[in-house]
């Protein structure tokens, strides 16, 4: 499901995501080889933007390979000038919904202080959360808790000054 952001427009059906990225990243006509570090194609750089991160048990402290993930995403920010993400921060069953939804806060910002830390201007990186609803693992237990403790990173789509959110991919 896309999600208008601002402005009453059209929404963005049917493209690839790939074209879309393509977009994002380019907001003026330039070379496709300058808008994306080397060797990497659309496809390998939308997997790198969208891959998600995780955390501990009612914590919102990043772990070493959070920490990765999210400097791979720094060479891509660095290299597109143009692009802008929301980070959606989730949390796990346990806990009431107002906690679930603070915690989410907290883990999306957690994120977004990382990539500002390493130069990313704050103005290309929203936050949202979601607490604990759309949970990736339905199910009691650790290992569906552990999977829903995340942080899923969203490109942000321009069109014309209207933006949309791209969906997660399934």
């Amino acid at each position: 499901m896309l999600v208008l952001l601002r402005r009453a427009a059209r929404l963005v059906v049917g493209i690839p995501f790939t074209a879309l990225l393509v977009a994002a990243c380019n907001p003026s006509p330039k070379p496709a080889a300058a808008s994306k570090p080397a060797g990497e194609s659309p496809a390998a750089t939308l997997t790198t933007m969208q891959a998600l991160i995780h955390f501990a048990n009612d914590q919102a402290d990043l772990s070493d390979s959070a920490k990765a993930i999210l400097d791979e995403k720094v060479a891509i920010f660095r290299a597109n000038p143009g692009l802008r993400i929301v980070i959606v921060g989730y949390a796990s069953r346990p806990g009431t919904a107002a906690h679930n939804l603070a915690l989410g806060t907290r883990r999306a910002e957690a994120a977004k202080r990382h990539l500002v830390a390493q130069g990313i201007s704050p103005t290309r990186i929203e936050i949202a959360t979601r607490g604990q609803g759309e949970l990736l693992v339905e199910g009691p237990g650790e290992a569906a808790d552990a999977q829903n403790r995340r942080d899923q990173f969203q490109l942000l789509v321009a069109a014309h000054n209207d933006v949309f959110l791209m969906p997660p991919p399934q």
